[in-house]
């Protein structure tokens, strides 16, 4: 008997396909379009908001679905940067070799980890996440001979896309690469969310031990979850390396954890696309806040969140929810 099948012996009700006009896609598509013609010198900046939305999901899937509370989620994200970097300084040199690489990395990452903590209770596990998160951050301080410490590690090139697309100065090639990258993330994550494995996993969040006693392996289901957000999360930070050119220290600092369990809660961890719209509202308030105080910022970014918890408990989602309705458990 499979971890599936101990949680339920009949198939999944099959629900209607959602409208084509409700699917969230078309959202990033139009407001990727929207953004590209309406920002084109801030296409920097997009990149981020996008490159961060793929590391949210990536976050979302493990708390919202599985209730892995994380506090170093950093970990895999500096780590697979750090990786690209140097393979793209030394070895591979083609940009989706470099995400395919990013994303084994992630979930090596995150295998190697998962050991430590992932049935632990919620204050164990974030202990031991922010634990491991610090270790891997002082490994990646001191090994300067690999990583370069403090002063970052750069000096490498990123060819063009499918030998076509050069990363211009514009950062054209790079918002469209991420962008696609974001869609087949998010299309990916979504049709995991709906099958049998992503039935056990809310299963598995909603009573364990029930899971257990009715057969069901739930430490080697949540290191299969751990492993997937990893491999989303090796993904981002490969985006990170190839576009940015330079990974530094922050890339694995708590803040990278911080903000996005924030961007997450933000949107609303029920829906993926919650994820995204957290991420987008979360650095736009940052960017423009931080522009007029740069010192107070975060008093609009505690406001926010705390009228969100009060008024908002499902997040940002609870707005836009009704219209898709039809998405799925995504």
């Amino acid at each position: 008997m499979t971890d599936t099948d101990a949680v339920t012996d009949q198939p999944l009700a099959r629900r209607e396909p959602a409208p084509w006009w409700t699917r969230f896609e078309l959202v990033i598509l139009l407001g990727a379009g929207i953004g590209f013609f309406l920002f084109r010198d801030s296409l920097a900046f997009l990149t981020t908001i996008v490159i961060y939305a793929i590391l949210a999901l990536s976050y979302s899937y493990i708390y919202g679905q599985a209730g892995i509370a994380s506090m170093g989620h950093a970990t895999l994200y500096g780590v697979s940067s750090y990786a690209v970097a140097i393979l793209s300084s030394k070895y591979v040199h083609d940009p989706l070799l470099g995400l395919a690489a990013g994303a084994i990395v992630g979930a090596g990452t995150a295998w190697l980890t998962s050991w430590l903590f992932i049935t632990a209770t919620r204050l164990a596990l974030a202990m031991l996440t922010i634990a491991v998160a610090q270790v891997f951050m002082e490994i990646a301080n001191k090994a300067v001979w690999l990583t370069k410490g403090d002063d970052g590690f750069t000096g490498y090139e990123v060819p063009p896309l499918l030998g076509l697309f050069r990363f211009d100065m514009y950062g054209a090639t790079g918002f469209w690469y991420s962008i696609s990258v974001l869609l087949l993330v998010y299309w990916v994550l979504q049709k995991i969310v709906s099958s049998h494995f992503g039935l056990t996993t809310r299963a598995i969040k909603a009573d364990a031990e029930r899971v257990e006693s009715l057969g069901g392996y739930v430490r080697s289901h949540l290191i299969k979850v751990y492993c997937i957000s990893g491999a989303v999360a090796g993904v981002a930070g490969a985006l990170n390396s190839q576009i940015s050119k330079v990974v530094s220290l922050d890339s694995l600092s708590f803040l990278v954890s911080i903000n996005v369990l924030i961007m997450v809660v933000l949107g609303g961890s029920s829906k993926l696309y919650g994820a995204v719209i957290g991420t987008v509202v979360f650095l736009l308030i940052q960017h423009v806040a931080s522009g007029i105080n740069p010192h107070h910022w975060l008093f609009v970014i505690g406001a926010l969140l705390l009228f969100v918890m009060l008024a908002l408990p499902q997040g940002l989602i609870g707005i836009f929810k009704k219209s898709w309705e039809g998405d799925g458990k995504a």
